[in-house]
């Protein structure tokens, strides 16, 4: 038996990195999944991967609210139900981002779209299918270590919209928590993706992120994404699980 037999699940930006990790380490544990993303093709990808017809590719723009209702209705009339949401989908616009004044309006406001409104609204509207239903349910959002200490300098924009992030997920912990609603968020460390393999291929910041990472490889979230998807957690809310192998403490 798997942790998550019967769970339905809505996994953003799950077509590729981190996001399919979560997707597949889902389907292994018995959930259904809709792997959204706003590259059908890369969810379509991670829908093969699976292989066993429990992960469905859906394409999903985080930014646009009916785009988001429909992944929200996809997932509802597929499945018959969603226990599950992870907010994911996210960009770091790598030399646009920088200190405060150095940063372009429309960087900023894309930013802010992608990585605080696309989980403000992903958030929305699982809250509403899951109190539609009367059942308890289970967000998890995905912050960064650049939300805290000082970790997001050089990067304000970014780190920003993971601040928000942070806020976001207390907020809701508390305020649905009388629904048996969970709210957590993830802080990963130094993970190769796409969206950091131009941080990566700097050999010099690849060095510096490693030796700032006391357990010196990438991070794998799989475990605790599940972690915090199953009854294992359910007396967890409102927390923020750092899974970064020590590089915030520096």
């Amino acid at each position: 038996m798997g942790r998550l037999d019967g769970k339905a699940a809505i996994v953003t930006g799950a077509g590729s990195g981190i996001g399919r990790a979560i997707a597949l380490g889902y389907a292994r544990e018995g959930a259904r999944v809709l792997a959204a993303d706003i590259n059908l093709g890369g969810a379509q990808a991670t829908a093969a991967q699976a292989g066993n017809g429990s992960v469905f590719a859906c394409a999903a723009d985080v930014t646009d609210e009916a785009s988001v209702q429909a992944m929200i209705a996809r997932a509802v009339a597929e499945f018959g139900r969603l226990d599950i949401m992870v907010n994911n989908a996210a960009i770091q616009l790598h030399g646009q981002d920088g200190p405060c004044h150095t940063i372009p309006l429309d960087v900023w406001e894309r930013t802010q779209a992608v990585n605080l409104r696309g989980p403000f609204l992903g958030c929305k509207h699982a809250l509403t299918a899951m109190l539609a239903a009367g059942t308890s349910g289970v967000i998890i959002n995905i912050a960064s270590p650049t939300a805290f200490a000082q970790l997001g300098a050089g990067y304000a924009a970014y780190a920003s919209s993971k601040g928000g992030v942070v806020t976001l997920t207390r907020s809701i912990a508390k305020d649905y928590a009388v629904h048996g609603i969970r709210c957590n968020a993830v802080v990963p460390g130094a993970t190769e993706t796409p969206l950091t393999d131009e941080i990566f291929a700097n050999q010099e910041v690849r060095g510096a992120l490693t030796a700032a990472t006391a357990l010196g490889r990438p991070a794998d979230l799989v475990g605790i994404a599940v972690f915090l998807a199953s009854d294992d957690s359910a007396f967890a809310t409102g927390a923020h699980f750092f899974v970064d192998g020590g590089l915030t403490m520096h």
